[in-house]
């Protein structure tokens, strides 16, 4: 049995709370795969909602699609929990342990596509745990996966977060290849979410290599976006981020600013949990550093107070660091020693090269300041050792960039000497620069010819990828509409038919109608996608279908003469003359104001002969070069190209309009 909490009984009006009671009792009330389908609706209206007891429901939707043998949806549904445990309540061990148990147990069960997310969630898991190799492997599994089902989308999120492990390891040049190829993708995609991300994450990448003014450019870029979108939380991954910055260039005051600017924000997502310790601690940290011990304490009192988990699991380094911080500046060397020793410790576990420098560093100067040189210079050489391996590949950046501009200034340097010879050149040789000219212009005259004819092939060529541009964009918007067709269908449809089923069963006439001209809007809108009836009845039903249905539903008097001609053009073909067809229907409908027509589709020996026809309004000439510019007849000349056809229109006032195709067999 379901238990929601206490909550719904104390706020039973609420509308939410109300749709989460009456699905945990459909899904208590139910059994196979119909309880599956309650208990999967229960777990996305209470998607990351603690106070709902979302982890149980969870569990309770796995283990019973797991019963019913529904395992993808199972993977499904143990991704979110891996995400839910790793994002939401910070417990990333967790989630390591459920991906490890479902992963070992259903590998070779799950589809490439769900077995690509939780490789990424279960990346996730690895990488806050500190186990940054493996989460390394995670991710190239994801993407592997992924690329099986062409699936680029997930491949590019995988590559985003296995960048994002690259540059905490301090490989830089590989998490920019990664970063860059996953932002071909987003761009392509328009993911604004991901967009943001990414560039997020190369202002990060630029910080580590202390190149502040591109960081500093676009975590700019970045935050406009993320304002405007109203992504919270990618706000305060900004603010937390532009504070590391400040604190490297020594800019403190600007650093406890944009603490605070984080924190703020903060409050107005819905993992306040997540954030409030981190900014708490960094506060802590950064008022302690310029000695305003008074305020240090203030907000280390309020993390160690608000919760106990602000202190522990995946928070205690931080807290450790304000802990040491504060015992500094207090010159409590004893403590700052003690506290010091445990967050590098728990630094080396995260494996970051970053915070493990600032740990050793730290060490150093505790021991430096306790009289202790041998000790410190212990910890100073291995903070040195860090720093020199990232110096170097700084250095070698540098180089490059330096160098791009050394290039660029030399080229034009040479460029304008270029030019001030060309200038002298022609001062002393005005006569030859005449001569030059009459010749110039015999050869311009030439030339001018041959680029005449090379312009006539470019916009021939242009032409010609225009077309096949609009064709394949065609081609795509048709196997788009039949998978949106068939989730509706399989989908939306099922889920639809149990209710028309269930409302029956209540007796609620006004229900059960709504219930039903809601089932059959979707089918009409499923059958407007994509005509289902030409892949069950073959191309000539359909048509006789579609004309029949027309005629029915409107004054228009129709006649058709119909050969059968599944056996002659192939599936695709069959759509494309089909979806011709239904669009010169819709426009005598709505345009021609006719009292008959007539559809006749004729089998020649190589050929097709469709001729469509009415005896409405027809139109002048211009209106019909007006007509033929509109996107609806853009779109029937496109399918005939595709057909390797041409489309014909005769109309004139009052006479009426017929459109003809020839198509090849």
């Amino acid at each position: 049995m379901l238990c929601i909490t206490s909550l719904i009984a104390q706020e039973s009006g609420n509308k939410r709370i109300i749709l989460i009671e009456s699905l945990g009792q459909k899904a208590n009330s139910t059994t196979g795969s119909e309880r599956l389908v309650w208990l999967d609706s229960l777990s996305n209206v209470t998607k990351f909602k603690k106070e709902f007891n979302y982890d149980s429901i969870l569990q309770v939707t796995i283990a019973h699609a797991i019963k019913i043998d529904s395992i993808d949806i199972a993977a499904y549904h143990t991704s979110d929990r891996i995400n839910y445990h790793n994002n939401w309540l910070n417990k990333p061990e967790i989630g390591l342990a459920i991906f490890e148990k479902f992963h070992e147990t259903y590998k070779y069960r799950i589809s490439p596509e769900r077995a690509a997310t939780l490789f990424i969630d279960g990346g996730d898991s690895y990488d806050f745990s500190g186990q940054k190799e493996e989460a390394i492997k995670k991710y190239d599994s994801a993407i592997a996966k992924a690329s099986l089902v062409k699936n680029e989308r997930l491949k590019a999120i995988a590559m985003t977060y296995k960048g994002y492990v690259l540059s905490d390891l301090g490989f830089f040049a590989e998490a920019s290849i990664n970063y860059q190829e996953a932002a071909k993708v987003f761009k392509v995609l328009k993911d604004t979410t991901r967009i943001i991300g990414l560039k997020n994450s190369l202002s990060i990448l630029y910080s580590q290599n202390n190149f502040f003014e591109e960081a500093a450019g676009e975590r700019a870029e970045g935050m406009a976006l993320a304002d405007k979108a109203g992504r919270y939380d990618q706000l305060v991954s900004f603010y937390f981020n532009a504070a590391t910055d400040l604190k490297k260039q020594g800019k403190h005051a600007d650093q406890i600013e944009s603490l605070k600017k984080g924190y703020e924000t903060s409050i107005r997502t819905e993992r306040i949990q997540i954030y409030e310790p981190i900014f708490l601690s960094g506060l802590a940290v950064a008022y302690a550093q310029i000695d305003s011990l008074k305020t240090a304490k203030n907000y280390l009192s309020k993390l160690e107070n608000t919760s106990p988990d602000y202190t522990t699991g995946q928070n205690e380094k931080n807290y450790k660091q304000a802990l040491k911080n504060i015992a500094y500046a207090e010159e409590d060397y004893t403590n700052a020693l003690r506290f010091g020793i445990q967050h590098l410790e728990l630094e080396k576990e995260g494996q970051s090269y970053e915070e493990i420098q600032d740990a050793e560093e730290f060490m150093a100067t505790v021991y430096e300041s306790m009289g202790a040189p041998e000790k410190a210079y212990g910890h100073y050489k291995r903070y040195a050792t860090l720093r020199d391996s990232v110096s170097s590949i700084q250095k070698v950046k540098a180089l490059t960039y330096y160098q791009t501009l050394y290039e660029t200034e030399k080229r034009d340097a040479r460029i304008a000497e270029q030019q001030k010879d060309i200038a002298l050149l022609d001062a002393k040789n005005e006569l030859q620069k005449q001569w030059i000219l009459f010749g110039g212009l015999g050869l311009l005259s030439i030339f001018g010819l041959v680029i005449l004819a090379r312009s006539r092939n470019n916009a021939r060529r242009r032409s010609q990828r225009q077309e096949k541009f609009t064709q394949e964009l065609i081609t795509a918007q048709e196997e788009e509409r039949i998978r949106v067709a068939r989730e509706l269908h399989d989908g939306v449809g099922q889920k639809l038919m149990l209710l028309t089923r269930r409302t029956k069963e209540t007796g609620d006439t006004s229900m059960e109608d709504l219930a039903s001209s809601t089932l059959n809007e979707l089918r009409d809108v499923s059958r407007g996608l994509h005509p289902a009836v030409l892949e069950r009845l073959g191309f000539t039903k359909a048509v006789e279908k579609l004309i029949n249905e027309v005629d029915a539903s409107t004054t228009i008097f129709f006649t058709n003469e119909i050969d059968n001609i599944d056996d002659q053009i192939t599936s695709q073909a069959a759509l494309h003359l089909y979806r011709i067809v239904q669009e010169v229907l819709n426009n005598m409908v709505k345009h021609s104001e006719a009292k008959a027509a007539s559809i006749q589709i004729e089998k020649a020996t190589k050929e097709i002969h469709a001729k469509m026809s009415d005896n409405g309004k027809g139109f002048t000439l211009d209106f019909k070069k007006d007509y033929g510019g509109s996107l609806g007849m853009k779109t029937l000349q496109e399918r005939a190209k595709i057909l390797k056809s041409r489309i014909e229109i005769e109309s004139k006032p009052q006479g009426g309009t017929s459109i003809s195709l020839i198509i090849p067999i």
